[in-house]
């Protein structure tokens, strides 16, 4: 009965903070208003609920074995490129910028913050064959900050094993990270590029947060 009691209480209050967010409006940041049944969809699978077109939404796998939508909070222009935020029904967040994790909160492996260097932006990306840059995150549980990451990028083909739903993935364009000559270094990263006449957009993307939690997401629901 208490843990029964504990798990109700943990939802309720996630889906307090969550209608706090949504509510919350700044001056620079994108206004959200949603009912949370439009967010938790009283049970439904998430690829079935009625989604208000006037609101962005991500469909986010955690963990390898649940999906969730997160409803976009707001945008954070900066020089590097907009950050956008997204949140849960549960209280979860995933900032993203360029397609790439910068900050996470409430899962099970957080990066708190995430810092690139020597990053190359996705139109300049498409015209090479492979690349490298540096990474470094602070994670939890686990204090860890300031862990430095060497990372090369190239493009590989269409994977067959992905999260990735209502898309082809041979009509992306797909590109692989992984983690170059470290102890800790983690699984290979994944993005899908769809190519526009206004250049390149990640539509899918997947990243393993420690060896054993990771995360994909796409925006939801999938554009023509």
């Amino acid at each position: 009965m208490q843990q029964v009691s504990i798990k109700w209480l943990r939802s309720l209050l996630g889906y307090c903070s969550l209608f706090c967010l949504l509510c919350l409006t700044a001056c620079g940041h994108t206004p959200v208003s949603l009912t949370l049944f439009e967010v938790v969809g009283a049970g439904k699978s998430i690829d079935k609920i009625t989604l208000n077109p006037n609101l962005s939404y991500l469909r986010v796998t955690v963990g390898g074995d649940r999906a969730v939508l997160m409803v976009l909070g707001y945008l954070e222009p900066t020089t590097n490129g907009t950050i956008e935020t997204w949140y849960s029904s549960e209280g979860e967040v995933l900032k993203l910028q360029n397609g790439r994790v910068v900050a996470t909160k409430g899962l099970a492996v957080d990066w708190v913050a995430t810092r690139y260097s020597s990053l190359h932006a996705w139109p300049d990306m498409v015209r090479r064959m492979s690349s490298e840059f540096s990474r470094q995150t602070d994670q939890m549980p686990g204090y860890r900050f300031g862990i430095d990451e060497s990372i090369s990028i190239a493009s590989v083909r269409a994977p067959n094993n992905s999260n990735l739903v209502g898309v082809s993935a041979a009509n992306l364009r797909w590109y692989e990270e992984t983690v170059r000559g470290a102890s800790h270094g983690l699984p290979s990263a994944r993005y899908g590029l769809r190519l526009t006449p206004s250049g390149p957009v990640v539509v899918y993307g997947e990243q393993c947060l420690s060896n054993d939690f990771c995360i994909s997401w796409q925006p939801w629901p999938v554009k023509p």
